[in-house]
């Protein structure tokens, strides 16, 4: 699983790249960074991942929409849970 320079290395029975679904893949990691993922190649003396994997997704959530929501529930307006 390591390898020199802090190397570190996963294999993946299916992992879903760019191009699609694909099986036998070898990620290779250096100081945090992926450095080479190479489908259609063997274990070797990589770490086992279990399952599909999937890219790393981004948080998207967002609360910004109540900045432009503040205020707009007082004076008449109603308070945020009539709103809610």
């Amino acid at each position: 699983m390591s390898g020199a320079g802090g190397a570190r290395r996963w294999h993946a029975a299916y992992a879903l790249l760019p191009t699609g679904l694909a099986r036998e893949v070898t990620f290779e990691v250096t100081d945090g960074r992926f450095t080479s993922v190479t489908p259609g190649s063997p274990v070797g003396d990589a770490a086992l991942l279990p399952g599909v994997v999937l890219p790393g997704l981004a948080n998207a959530h967002s609360h910004a929409f109540h900045r432009a929501l503040r205020g707009r529930t007082h004076a008449g307006g109603g308070t945020f849970w009539t709103w809610r």
